[in-house]
């Protein structure tokens, strides 16, 4: 039998299994309340972590966007011709867009104050959901290696043209890489014969081509196919110079204090002694001599005419519109502004036989083919163009000599913000 005093002592304990029962459950809570807590600082950790990583990935996409353009065109003078003609002719200030949703990227040039010709900075700032942000920055500096030619005869603008193929004529324009010496260069890389903007000046060139079909195999180069049917090397190069990138390659070479400027608007047989050697006006690269020059023929319209017979290499720029009617052997690379003829007239005896080795570029393109005229892509002869300017003349790719991701330095410094 219990006493009396056992009954008091569970009596007193009543609730106690209550109590505890609810300790229990509130400490589970707070447990269970701060994984909570801590789960999600980890999921969002992670998300930030996940966002940071992608702003990276996305703004090092935006470099590789900017150097795959810009190299595909080249760069003299990378302040002049990048970072001075960001807005104009490359992305400016535009956001562009990323792969992933909701992630973009701008791009900006600096230029380098110790030698801006040469190096500088180019900067991608990307953005993303939950305002992740990373911005990454490349160093790039000029390579001492020139880019290829976008052709033989390469077309600048994208306006439409009008290229005549006259007769069955003699004519040769080949993208194949030639030695000065009328031979193959041993392991050399073709370009297209004529390069252009647009698919339309491609076509209408082609189209000129098939109204003679003895001149198809006229334009051999990348592409070319003997057939039949005959494919005639005429190629569209989006990623070539446009016009306003000519402007500002041309400009960058006319700032050099080398250029040799030349205000007559003909080279004739009363003024030719001044461009042949020893005078070398336009450069002389034959016979053991190497004096390549810049020569800028500021007319309006420039003709070198039937009996202005002369030789020259290095890189000619004219300012108007050139017109062969006689014969002129060049080695290097001719930069037009205007439009480019080689004359085809029999019933006046005009007829253009130049001898070009190298490239022609130009802004528009009247092309009217006669006589033995002959314009052949040549490494060897862009060399020429290259040296005279001691960083190199010829339009370049730039290199990427450091990558810096500037959540990783302090602010300021790398080209960072």
């Amino acid at each position: 039998m219990k006493t009396s005093i056992e009954k008091k002592v569970r009596s007193g304990e009543r609730g106690v299994a209550m109590a505890l029962a609810l300790f229990v459950m509130a400490a589970m809570m707070v447990g269970a309340t701060s994984a909570l807590f801590v789960g999600a600082d980890d999921i969002q950790a992670s998300r930030n972590y996940r966002g940071a990583a992608q702003a990276h990935f996305a703004a090092e996409s935006g470099l590789t966007h900017a150097l795959q353009t810009i190299n595909a065109v080249g760069v003299v003078n990378f302040q002049n011709e990048i970072v001075d003609e960001w807005d104009d002719n490359w992305f400016g200030a535009t956001e562009q867009s990323f792969a992933l949703a909701g992630y973009e990227y701008t791009l900006t040039p600096i230029g380098d104050a110790t030698n801006p010709s040469q190096l500088g900075w180019i900067r991608a700032t990307a953005t993303g959901p939950e305002n992740v942000r990373n911005v990454t920055v490349a160093r790039v500096q000029q390579s001492s290696i020139p880019g290829t030619a976008p052709g033989a005869i390469y077309l600048a603008n994208t306006a439409p043209t009008d290229t005549e193929f006259m007769g069955n004529t003699n004519f040769v324009i080949d993208g194949k890489d030639y030695q000065m010496d009328g031979t193959l260069e041993p392991g050399g890389t073709a370009v297209p014969g004529i390069g252009t903007r647009t698919e339309a000046n491609t076509q209408e060139a082609l189209d000129e081509l098939a109204q003679n079909q003895n001149n198809l195999d006229n334009v051999q180069g990348l592409g070319y196919q003997a057939g039949p049917p005959i494919i005639p090397s005429v190629k569209t190069v989006p990623t070539g110079a446009n016009a306003a990138q000519l402007d500002a390659l041309i400009d960058s070479l006319l700032d050099e204090p080398v250029v040799n400027n030349y205000a007559v608007d003909s080279i004739n047989n009363s003024n030719k002694t001044s461009f042949e050697y020893p005078n070398c006006g336009i450069g002389c690269c034959t016979d053991g001599n190497s004096n390549p020059k810049i020569s800028h023929f500021t007319a309006e319209d420039f003709t070198i005419k039937a009996n202005g017979n002369v030789e020259g290499c290095g890189i000619m720029i004219i300012e108007g519109n050139l017109d062969i009617q006689g014969s002129i052997n060049f080695a290097g690379l001719i930069l037009v502004r205007g439009g480019t003829t080689i004359s085809d007239n029999s019933e006046l005896g005009i007829q253009g036989n130049p001898l070009i080795y190298g490239s022609l570029w130009t802004s528009n393109l009247d092309m009217t083919f006669g006589g033995s005229g002959m314009v052949k892509y040549s490494s060897d002869a862009l060399a020429f163009a290259n040296s005279v300017i001691t960083l190199g003349a010829v339009p370049a790719p730039l290199n990427v000599v450091a990558l810096v991701n500037c959540a990783q330095v302090p602010a300021g410094t790398a080209g960072c913000p």
